[in-house]
């Protein structure tokens, strides 16, 4: 009998295995290079869908890094793992559809998830807002056709990467800001609140991901403002020396995220990011702005111009 049992692990890990890598969502295993040192809905892309709307909803099953597997999905009740919960390989990758919604509201929601491969039905609970472990998969396809292939402006120096065989992630330090990459890749990211994984390449042969968010359905009360989570918040569209004719020395600044007295308002934003604080103060010929970065970080601005840099 434990021959019979240990063949029908077997069979049925390679099942999963088989369903993994025909599954254009996921992308299991090892991403970038570490240094030493179809199923669709027709929503409008990227709309925010509160709890009570999701009947009708198709989710997806969000991986997890291998350390985190062996837990499975405990926000939902009917799999055949611990205290009833699905396992990992149970759900991994797999979509279904949201058939009913019930609970009391802000606290406490209630959904039933109907698997669209074999009806199974799972039920996921919620609170402040969101459900551990799922995404819209509206989300990741309207990403997928918007982006997939594309060359994308990235705005920070930190690229991540992931090594399957130690379970540890690393990270990629690019030498500007702003350098062109192309997305090779659009899958489930690890994290509901910023679950669309971009899987980058630079143009020296760099690779490595961001995760972030393209919409806020299913998106906690907590992060849901979160802007630095945001697609925007991490790439251009455009060639930003393109859009912003400015002289080499305001871009060599800027893509090193300095700043210098005389800088706008904008090359500065550009340079810095957005500031956590605006403190604005005017009289009839100027108007002052005190912007609050944190960690003791100021920039002064007279009429929109950089005048004074505290740090």
């Amino acid at each position: 009998m434990n021959r019979f049992f240990f063949l029908g692990v077997m069979l049925f890990s390679c099942y999963v295995g088989i369903l993994l890598a025909q599954n254009p969502y996921i992308r299991e295993g090892s991403i970038g290079t570490q240094k030493s040192e179809k199923d669709t809905s027709e929503r409008e892309a990227f709309t925010f869908l509160p709890i009570e709307s999701w009947v009708g909803e198709k989710f997806i099953f969000l991986p997890r890094r291998k350390g985190l597997q062996k837990y499975g999905y405990r926000s939902f009740k009917g799999g055949g793992g611990k205290y009833g919960c699905p396992t990992y390989e149970e759900c991994v990758g797999r979509i279904g559809t949201v058939v009913e919604v019930f609970g009391t509201g802000d606290i406490l929601d209630v959904i039933l998830i109907k698997m669209t491969d074999n009806n199974q039905v799972y039920s996921g609970e919620a609170t402040l807002g969101s459900i551990p472990d799922i995404m819209p998969i509206a989300d990741l396809d309207s990403a997928r056709a918007r982006w997939l292939g594309k060359t994308l402006w990235y705005k920070t120096f930190h690229l991540s990467t992931y090594n399957e065989e130690s379970d540890e992630e690393g990270s990629i330090w690019l030498e500007r800001k702003y350098v062109p990459v192309k997305v090779i890749d659009i899958v489930a990211g690890w994290d509901d609140d910023s679950p669309v994984r971009f899987i980058i390449r630079t143009k020296s042969e760099e690779e490595g991901f961001i995760d972030v968010k393209v919409g806020n359905t299913n998106i906690g009360d907590v992060y849901r403002d979160a802007d630095y989570r945001s697609f925007e918040s991490r790439f251009l569209t455009e060639d930003p020396r393109i859009t912003y004719k400015w002289s080499n020395e305001v871009w060599s600044a800027i893509e090193k995220a300095k700043v210098f007295v005389g800088m706008t308002a904008q090359q500065a934003r550009m340079s810095w990011g957005e500031p956590k604080e605006i403190n604005r103060t005017s009289s009839a010929s100027v108007k002052q702005e005190q912007w609050v970065y944190g960690d003791g970080n100021y920039l002064y601005f007279d009429n929109g111009i950089l005048t004074s840099i505290q740090h």
